[in-house]
């Protein structure tokens, strides 16, 4: 009995670990980020839900830290703290990119966010790579909803020719 009650007073002090993927519902994180671009409240309410997240976590959730981070941006008035808010979601988002470059939901936010930027800063690059990657993966999604953000953004996007749209 006495080992038994060490053990418990052990194991209470040991601590609590849920997961950040526990806590984030996708589908929550995904209504604000299409929010955020015309609404403020919901740029900075993505940003303070995953300001836990890190390099360590999911990679889906650093990515939209990432696009949360360059999302916050938009609407801060200091020109630095602006800078310094989409160099950091650059940064996250190709860490998502390159820990798992297959994932569909991470190369449509990046190439959503590259195809909004304004030219001068730069981050265009993946436009094309992208684009490719969700055609060929498009009618491949499971999930129902992204499917048809996918599909919806690609066929309102300047960026698909008529031949590439046929595809879909």
């Amino acid at each position: 009995m006495r080992v038994f009650m060490l053990f418990m007073i052990f194991i209470s002090f040991l601590p609590c670990k849920i997961s950040v993927a526990d806590e984030l519902n996708l589908s929550e994180l995904r209504n604000l980020y299409y929010r955020a671009a015309e609404n403020k409240e919901s740029a900075f309410r993505l940003s303070g839900m995953l300001k836990t997240v890190n390099t360590g976590s999911p990679s889906i959730l650093v990515c939209y830290k990432g696009v949360s981070e360059m999302m916050e941006a938009k609407y801060l008035i200091n020109p630095f703290n602006k800078l310094s808010k989409f160099k950091n979601g650059r940064k996250l988002i190709e860490h998502a990119v390159k820990t798992n470059p297959d994932h569909v939901e991470i190369r449509f936010l990046r190439f959503c966010i590259q195809t909004n930027l304004p030219g001068f800063l730069g981050y265009k690059d993946h436009i094309k790579g992208d684009k490719v990657f969700l055609i060929g993966q498009v009618n491949k999604i499971n999930d129902a909803e992204l499917k048809q953000k996918v599909k919806e953004y690609l066929f309102n996007s300047k960026y698909c020719s008529s031949e590439e749209l046929k595809k879909i």
